[in-house]
């Protein structure tokens, strides 16, 4: 009789622990509170696991999965980040925004080591992505991703210290059609304090 009760309560146990929500928004929302405040990065991915299980959308798995990318990032593993952000790339049926957003983090993760080059082109390909590219909807940026990459494509050039490629690049944004005057306006500051 013991032997099955204890039986009984492991099985009773994996249950709660594996279907512990009950749909796609528990799994995410849980996995993103448990990213405030730079936390608990292992078991927000196991809830980004859960909420892809949870969920037949391709957005929604997107959108997880580029969470697990941003806990590697954050943790410093840019390596395994760069990976997740790649996943959603080779996603079918999504709008060009998730692939924009993902490539411009591979690109910040290749920053994030300081390899400069590599991070234009991964920019660069953001930037050469057909059509208007929008923004997804859990971006924090403003600006839309083409503005951004090359925004960030003349960081790369001001971070080696090459100051008059850098305002070349940053001048571009100010014939881009995507670009806000107020993105425009920050260009003409980032330009005058290019050696800062």
């Amino acid at each position: 009789m013991r032997k099955v009760n204890v039986i009984a309560g492991l099985v009773l146990f994996f249950c709660t622990f594996i279907f512990a929500f009950d749909n796609y928004k528990q799994a995410y929302d849980s996995g993103m509170k448990k990213t405030e405040g730079f936390g608990e990065y292992d078991g927000a991915r196991e809830d980004f696991n859960k909420a892809i299980a949870l969920t037949n959308k391709a957005t929604e798995k997107a959108d997880a999965m580029f969470q697990i990318g941003e806990t590697y990032y954050w943790q410093g593993n840019y390596n395994q980040a760069r990976e997740e952000y790649s996943k959603i790339i080779k996603m079918d049926k999504l709008p060009s925004s998730y692939e924009a957003q993902s490539q411009l983090r591979i690109g910040d993760a290749f920053a994030a080591e300081k390899n400069y080059s590599q991070a234009r082109q991964e920019y660069a390909k953001a930037l050469g992505m057909q059509g208007k590219v929008a923004n997804t909807g859990n971006r924090r940026f403003a600006s839309l991703p083409k503005v951004e990459a090359q925004y960030k494509i003349g960081e790369m050039y001001r971070a080696e210290g090459n100051y008059q490629k850098a305002k070349e690049e940053f001048s571009r944004i100010l014939l881009m059609e995507e670009a806000s005057e107020k993105d425009k306006l920050e260009v003409k500051y980032r330009i005058k304090s290019i050696y800062r």
